[in-house]
């Protein structure tokens, strides 16, 4: 049994006892094990961790075998959940369970629904359904954690009053950081499969002004993972709603730089979102073979992301003839 599968089966003893014991157990061992499961206390702070102290995460984002995490990840997903209802006030199992959501939307819903084929458009459309609800349930659940640590924040944000959003997003800092990052990652997500909807796009300032907050206050946060986004939405979104397409290739710039271009995702992104629309043939092979020259052992808390990028990566490069025209 490997490490994944081993985890896995010591993932749900352990919860499945802590579950069972709810009823009988204090409030305070609750708290205890939501915050173990998080890694964030009742009050949404991250906490500290030992040199020492293993990272049991490491399991499932260390794994290079995609479909042995897909297989599990739902179940991991729904015990998450499970606890976030039992103990709904602790802010970091809340803010887990946004980003566990989103994570499942993206790697596991989203990313293989792309990869059927015309004559499965139904199930493709009703795939993006799916990723849509989870991108926006993860969304919902880190706007509640940080509206639990900044009270007013989720309705300030939702709202079409872009000063009121920035007033919010100002009081952030950088103990909000992964949350904040999640809650964009999911709805930036959800705006990806349905740019016209009117209640997304009116509120369209506030996930760009709070990922330029957590650019602003760790600017190396997940190897350049709110430059990628930020690059993809800048360059993508029309100028009406935000988009800026100096800023993007600015934070693309920064992407590289935050990740040593040790991560495929930076360069997939420039492939799809800047290359294409720009005819730019040579700089999307390019940066695709680049995304394909990462090891994925040179940061194993990543493999599994790097293994997923880099499907996507050879996946571009095999229907290049769909993008680029020759006459």
């Amino acid at each position: 049994m490997n490490e994944v599968k081993k985890t896995a089966v010591l993932a749900l003893c352990v919860l499945s006892s802590v579950l069972v014991s709810c009823a009988s157990v204090k409030s305070a061992a609750l708290n205890s094990a939501s915050t173990a499961l998080s890694g964030a206390d009742k009050k949404g702070i991250p906490v500290k961790k030992d040199i020492s102290d293993s990272d049991s995460m490491l399991a499932l984002t260390g794994e290079s075998d995609v479909t042995l995490v897909s297989d599990f990840f739902p179940t991991a997903l729904e015990l998450y959940e499970i606890m976030h209802r039992t103990n709904p006030n602790h802010l970091g199992l809340t803010a887990m369970t946004g980003s566990l959501n989103v994570m499942y939307a993206s790697a596991f819903i989203q990313t293989p629904a792309e990869e059927l084929t015309n004559a499965e458009f139904d199930r493709q459309q009703a795939e993006y359904e799916r990723a849509k609800l989870h991108y926006l349930r993860g969304r919902g659940y880190c706007l509640d954690a940080l509206d639990g640590r900044h009270k007013g924040f989720k309705a300030a944000v939702l709202g079409t009053d872009p000063s009121a959003a920035d007033t919010a997003i100002a009081a952030l800092d950088k103990k909000d950081v992964n949350t904040a990052y999640w809650a964009c990652a999911g709805w930036l997500g959800a705006f990806s499969l349905d740019p016209l909807n009117p209640d997304m796009l009116g509120s369209l300032h506030s996930p760009a002004a709070i990922l330029e907050k957590v650019a602003a206050l760790d600017p190396d946060y997940g190897g350049g993972a709110a430059w990628d986004i930020l690059c993809n939405f800048y360059v993508s979104a029309p100028a009406d709603f935000g988009g800026n397409y100096e800023r993007g290739i600015y934070c693309y710039e920064q992407a590289l730089r935050a990740s040593g271009g040790k991560t495929p995702g930076p360069y997939v992104t420039y492939a799809e979102s800047v290359c294409i629309p720009s005819g730019d043939e040579a700089g999307f092979v390019e940066a695709l073979n680049k995304a394909l020259a990462v090891n994925p052992d040179d940061n194993p808390s990543s493999r599994l992301m790097t293994t997923i990028s880099q499907r996507r990566a050879r996946r571009l490069l095999e229907h290049k003839s769909d993008y680029f025209l020759h006459w």
